[in-house]
């Protein structure tokens, strides 16, 4: 009667707990949200020195035009910050999720074996006249007298282990707790780090606007982005260049099923073309411009749409260009938006065909809002008008 009363009694107390949740994803994400907080303080020391330049244009006098561009890339540099801000808020508030339920899982699993080492100790007090010597000694045989005493030295280590636990579990959670409010206060402080930068988005957007009214020749400054953007030609090459470099081996496959996506590209925003690809003439100043993609007419604000599905791979900021991502495709294929407001992605997300990756700007690079599109072969510029449907 007491061996079963025993074994009932161990069976009892080695239930197995319920699994405790995934700690690879939880890790994983944890990982990301480091990472992140690193390019968040790198893209807030740029912008605290961008900022600082343009107080010395301000101090200088300098001419509209540099400050115009100036502020413009600030406010790209603004808008990837604060994309980056709402993602990793994003992210710690899914962490928080996961730290709530291991602070839940932790604390039923302390109830659970306090009340295990509770009942064992009740066992303990109604047996307490039994002695595992004495016990053992009352066993018909000496077989079964070495059964009694293996079971009580299993009792007594578990009493041991059990009550080690407790006081570790115990541990944990208290700290769980510690983190789970460090945690709170951290998203806490990010979300004013958004809403600050939101409202420096609204005044260097204000700033741009006056500035804009107040340039004497516009001619002047739409002269200089169409310099620059053929200028800066050569930087977007060196970039695509080090992209395909980085990729070492061109998966051929991959060109392939791009290459069959000719005349399938979704449009990648709403709107007229205004300027073509390849050399154009420029009716309203009288120039010829050689246009390495086209500029689709949209409203500010617009919605940008990835023309086909592939991973960001690169996001910056360049005169002529001002804020723009290129997307890589596979196979040596690239698309590249420019004169962008708000970007939603970063760098080495994967986007589906049609995902919304950013918004119009209001400050186009030839007086009107428009969004510039280019379409790469390697550094081979392509007509993007014939892929898209």
């Amino acid at each position: 009667m007491l061996r079963r009363s025993l074994l009932m009694f161990i069976a009892l107390i080695t239930i197995i707990a319920p699994p405790l949740p995934a700690q690879d994803q939880v890790e994983e994400l944890e990982k990301i949200i480091k990472t992140r907080q690193a390019e968040l303080d790198n893209i807030q020391s740029e912008l605290d020195q961008k900022k600082s330049n343009l107080q010395l244009l301000k101090s200088q006098e300098k001419e509209q035009v540099t400050r115009l561009y100036g502020i413009e890339e600030q406010l790209g540099l603004s808008n990837r910050l604060i994309t980056k801000i709402r993602l990793q808020i994003d992210d710690m508030n899914r962490s928080l999720i996961d730290m709530e339920e291991q602070l839940s899982y932790n604390s039923i699993e302390l109830e659970r074996r306090q009340q295990i080492l509770l009942d064992r100790l009740v066992w303990i007090y109604k047996r307490s006249r039994f002695s595992p010597l004495l016990t053992s000694f009352s066993a018909g045989d000496l077989l079964q007298a070495a059964r009694r005493f293996y079971l009580f030295t299993l009792l007594n280590k578990y009493d041991r282990d059990m009550i080690l636990d407790i006081n570790s579990l115990s541990e944990q959670i208290e700290k769980d707790r510690v983190d789970l409010l460090v945690k709170k206060k951290e998203v806490a402080s990010l979300q004013r780090q958004k809403e600050r930068q939101g409202e420096e988005i609204k005044a260097a957007r204000g700033e741009l606007r006056l500035l804009l009214r107040e340039t004497k020749s516009r001619k002047e400054l739409e002269q200089k982005n169409i310099e620059q953007l053929s200028e800066n030609q050569s930087r977007i090459n060196d970039i695509l260049e080090t992209l395909i470099e980085n990729r070492k081996i061109l998966d051929t496959r991959a060109a392939e099923a791009f290459l069959n996506l000719k005349g399938k590209l979704i449009w990648p925003v709403a709107g007229s073309v205004i300027r073509q690809f390849g050399k154009i003439k420029d009716k309203k100043y009288n120039t010829i411009i050689t246009n390495p993609g086209i500029d689709i007419k949209a409203d500010a604000g617009s919605a940008v749409h990835a023309a086909s599905s592939g991973s960001v791979a690169y996001i910056s900021w360049l005169r002529g260009y001002g804020s723009f991502v290129i997307l890589d495709h596979g196979g040596g294929y690239y698309s590249l938006y420019a004169r962008l407001d708000e970007i939603f992605v970063e760098a080495e997300q994967f986007v589906a065909a049609g995902d919304n990756i950013a918004t119009v700007s209001e400050f186009g690079a030839f007086g009107e809002p428009a969004l510039h599109f280019e379409l790469r072969y390697g550094r081979e510029q392509l007509d993007p008008i014939p892929w898209l449907r």
